[in-house]
């Protein structure tokens, strides 16, 4: 989503932007989800521009920043790329160094981020930073970075306050024996409406999905007017509550928990303490019914924990053991509780709060932790190992846990030699949330790519408490790192650890209402109905095995020959047989042909106006690779449907489509020249869609990738909202380009120039640029024509595409090439791809390199193979900012036309990239129809 925020002092006002809308919904400004692990050798940019920082770059000298306390404070320029910076010296204080002031207000959520590095000080490698503010509430940290010399790291986090203030920014380092280094710092704040928006679109975009269903009969046909009911069965989310001992003998509360959760996690029963409470004497009968008992209803378990890294919650006969006993001691307890509940659990807490305490490392060494969580996935690979940790998203303050800090512990895995799956678990054990720190923290923390679960939800009995557990919810499932919640609130006879969901009678209490509410919306009471999705994918890799038939086959006969060859007939003279690979794959041949059709074949009830999309694989047995097309004999005659080429040794796709002028019956071929070689196919597929089928896919493609939301927001000049505001949009250019070809003649006539400009902002030029009119006598180059068009394009800030550099037919040649030498012609193509190149540089939105060079041949013909590899790597030297483009046609036009099919355009591609052109590619496609084939 765009966002757009502005400050107007009138209560009417006219905007202007770039995105296309016949209307407009207002929103708020967009949410920046990214972070940055990575310690770079110089910074990105500052998020949101700095928000309401002055001077975030530093490109403006120490403009808006001050002295804090004792230091020395300036701005540096990075040796490589003159990035300023700025850098805080003879520091005396944590805080001492930089700040800057500001005025926050309350309830207006605040986004921080910065980056920063140290110098080599006495030789420290890595240095916690926080960035905090200082106000009449004193001190709080908003983020936190593990700052490293020799390179950039990011910091990020978020704060609200209570109360409006004036605040100091600092960076906290404790070591001032160091120079810190800060750059790119921002401070952007949002409002609660904004907030919960972001929240709402993340919703929809990672929480949300439709549901497309068809009712058919048994010959495939639409049932018109069909009744269709839907029940959902569960909820694709987990979200779920750990459980105590207490459930086994209280059906009221088996029956309240499990009417609700379909995710589990056991309070105590399956931790060390509670297993091996005397050494060698283990116990797991309460888990092990605890077990059985959610599992009978089909609830999935959360294995916590293995190890706890606290020494108070080990078992107590632990802390007294030798390393060597201990070592001993651990090793049985993970075998011995792993194979217990092998292949029945979904995760594993391995080593529990491994980040703030470190009792196996203090005894066992600094790789202890991946040695169990390796051990661990040796023994169950079926349930992921995570961390579990708390603090680290709850509370601000906890320096041991922070994201930096648990993201060090995940690298520490894999230094140590765990390098398996993994997944974070962030407890999530709450006072107050602190929502743009949790936001915050997340961003971090999905950085490292690892599924993240809140795993111990709970918020402290305050008198807000179903409040602040409902923001929390929503919050962290709005998160797209999230993928899953367990609230941790086990029921007991004398309370709950913090927070309990019902009474002792099982009636909901005011947190169990909210949970309730969470439920009920996400087991969504209603679906729209929708047509067949359309499948876009294409897989262009030569597979060892073949992936499944689209559309499971469509109306495909046994389409992936699991039934032998029912459906599947002999046509002409060849010889078809069933086929098993050494993998299980079935497939068919055919052998023996004697002509290009002769093979196999299946028959089809083809429907007029209907549009069929047809895929599967393709495979031959010897040879060099073969053009393969996929054909159907209707009424109407041959009617070309795909083209794979086939390879001998794996599995290439076909992929394309028809429509029919007529309903009746349509035989489906394989045509391939070569009549030696044997066809073998699989995973064949013919899917039917009705014109409103199709036209609905067109207008949920455009409404996903064509369009954008823009957000605006009207305030006056103290940042407070205009009621009533009259907004009055006018569209500047579309963001997707269209245009059309112009010639010479529109630069001596005005009424061309007024219809063109007022109406495109991207065009090509019909024949100026190319090589034939530029140099019509050898040597004799002329760019007059051209230069003045693109001059009056420029003018009118209209974007050019360079058509072309080379054309590959020999009759749209100079006349004076072709009675050259292939010498001769390697040093004129040469000086033209240099001359033309060069004279446009920077100038052009793409260069047509060598034009239509499937169809035709001419300076392979004289230059050899690579010719036009060779000329797209000269013109890249020239210019390697301007995309450069292969273009052809027929390729989307003409089902019928194998030498430009894209499976051609694509072995193009390749061949370019064998051929040593490795740098950027775009594909053009001319489109030159004379009749709709705008399925194929």
């Amino acid at each position: 989503m765009e966002t757009v925020k502005m400050k107007f002092f009138l209560p009417w006002l006219v905007i202007y932007f770039l995105v296309c809308y016949s209307g407009v919904e207002v929103y708020g400004k967009d949410y920046d989800y990214s972070f940055t692990s990575e310690c770079l050798a110089d910074p990105l940019s500052a998020q949101y521009n700095g928000g309401i920082v002055v001077n975030p770059n530093f490109n403006e000298g120490l403009n808006g920043w001050r002295k804090s306390g004792f230091a020395d404070m300036a701005t540096r320029m990075s040796n490589n790329t003159n990035n300023t910076f700025i850098v805080a010296t003879n520091r005396k204080g944590p805080l001492h160094g930089l700040t800057q002031k500001y005025f926050l207000k309350k309830d207006t959520y605040y986004v921080t981020s910065a980056w920063v590095q140290v110098s080599h000080g006495d030789g420290i490698i890595d240095v916690h930073v926080a960035l905090a503010f200082r106000g009449p509430f004193g001190i709080q940290r908003t983020g936190w970075a593990i700052a490293r010399s020799g390179c950039w790291s990011m910091l990020k986090g978020g704060l609200i306050l209570t109360t409006s203030a004036h605040v100091d920014l600092y960076l906290e380092v404790n070591n001032t024996a160091i120079e810190l280094w800060a750059d790119s710092i921002s401070v952007k704040p949002f409002s609660q409406e904004e907030w919960k928006l972001h929240q709402h679109q993340s919703t929809e975009k990672v929480r949300k999905a439709k549901v497309k269903i068809q009712a058919v009969d048994s010959q495939g046909q639409p049932l018109p007017n069909a009744t269709v009911s839907l029940a959902q069965q569960s909820n694709a989310f987990p979200f779920g509550n750990a459980i105590s001992q207490h459930i086994l003998n209280n059906k009221a509360y088996q029956d309240w928990f499990t009417s609700r959760f379909k995710y589990t996690v056991f309070e105590n029963e399956m931790k060390w303490y509670a297993n091996e409470k005397i050494q060698g004497k283990q116990d797991y009968n309460m888990a092990d019914a605890m077990l059985n008992l959610v599992q009978k209803h089909n609830i999935q378990v959360r294995g916590h924990n293995i190890f706890w890294n606290n020494p108070l919650s080990m078992p107590s006969w632990t802390r007294s053991l030798s390393p060597a006993q201990l070592a001993t001691a651990a090793s049985t307890r993970i075998n011995s509780v792993m194979n217990q509940y092998l292949g029945q659990l979904i995760h594993w807490d391995v080593v529990n709060e491994n980040v703030h305490f470190s009792f196996l490392e203090n005894i066992l060494g600094k790789n202890a932790s991946a040695i169990y969580y390796k051990k661990a996935n040796e023994i169950d690979s079926k349930a992921i190992p995570f961390l579990n940790d708390f603090n680290t998203i709850e509370h601000e303050f906890d320096g041991t846990s922070n994201p930096a800090k648990y993201l060090k512990k995940i690298r520490d895995l894999r230094s140590h030699g765990y390098n398996g799956p993994l997944g974070i678990g962030v407890q999530g054990h709450f006072v107050k949330p602190n929502l743009p720190y949790i936001r915050s923290s997340l961003d971090m923390l999905a950085s490292a790519g690892l599924p993240i679960w809140i795993t111990e939800l709970d918020v402290a009995n305050t008198t807000n408490q179903e409040v602040y557990l409902e923001e929390i919810i929503r919050e962290v499932h709005a998160h797209p790192g999230v993928k899953g919640i367990m609230l941790w609130a086990p029921w007991g006879p004398k309370g709950c650890y913090r927070m309990c969901l019902t009474d002792n009678n099982f009636k909901n209490l005011a947190t169990g209402d909210i949970v309730d509410k969470i439920i009920k919306e996400w087991s969504h009471q209603g679906f729209e109905v929708y047509a067949r999705d359309y499948d876009y994918s294409y897989t262009a890799e030569c597979l060892e095995s073949p992936l499944k038939p689209q559309y499971n086959g469509g109306i495909v006969v046994n389409p992936e020959f699991n039934d032998g060859l029912t459906g599947w007939t002999l046509f002409g003279d060849a010889k078809i047989e069933h086929n098993v690979a050494n993998d299980g794959n079935k497939f068919i041949v055919a052998s023996k042909r004697k002509g290009p059709y002769q093979g196999f074949s299946q028959e089809f009830q083809l429907e007029k106006d209907k549009f069929y999309v047809i895929s599967g694989w393709v495979q031959v047995n010897h040879g060099d690779d073969a053009n393969v097309a996929v054909i159907f004999k209707t009424q109407s005659g041959f009617q070309h449907a795909a083209w794979g080429i086939a390879k001998s040794g794996c599995w290439s796709m076909f992929k394309g489509g028809l429509v029919v002028n007529a309903s009746g019956p349509a035989q489906l071929y394989f045509e391939t020249n070569n009549a030696e070689i044997d066809i073998w196919i699989d995973s064949i597929s013919v899917q039917s869609f009705s014109q409103e089928e199709w036209t609905s896919h067109q207008t949920q493609t455009i409404e996903k990738v064509r369009k954008s939301k823009v957000a605006i927001q009207v305030v006056d000049s103290q940042g407070k909202a205009l009621p009533n505001a009259t907004i009055s949009l006018f569209q500047g250019r579309a963001n997707f380009p269209f245009g059309v070809a112009m010639n010479k003649n529109i630069l001596n006539n005005n009424a061309y120039q007024n219809w063109f400009f007022s109406r495109f902002k991207y065009t090509v030029f019909e024949d100026e640029m190319k090589w034939y009119s530029t140099e019509n006598s050898q040597g004799k180059v002329d760019y007059s024509t051209s230069d003045a068009m693109v001059n009056l394009c420029k003018s009118k800030g209209v974007s050019i595409r360079g058509q072309n550099v080379l054309w590959n037919d020999q009759k749209y040649q100079p006349n004076w090439v072709p009675a050259l030498s292939p010498q001769q012609l390697s040093v004129a193509a040469g000086k033209r791809v240099a001359s033309v190149v060069t004279k446009y540089k920077g100038q052009l939105l793409h260069w047509d390199v060598m034009n239509e060079n499937l169809h035709f041949k001419f300076f392979e013909s004289k230059l050899g193979a690579n010719a036009s590899a060779t000329f797209y790597r000269l013109a890249s030297q020239f210019d390697n900012k301007t995309p450069l483009f292969l273009n052809e046609y027929n390729t989307i036009e003409v089902p019928s036309d194998g030498q430009s099919s894209p499976a051609n355009y694509l072995n193009m591609i390749q061949q370019l990239r064998t051929g040593g052109y490795t740098g950027p590619l775009g594909i053009g496609l001319e489109g030159h129809w004379c009749s709709d084939h705008s399925l194929y």
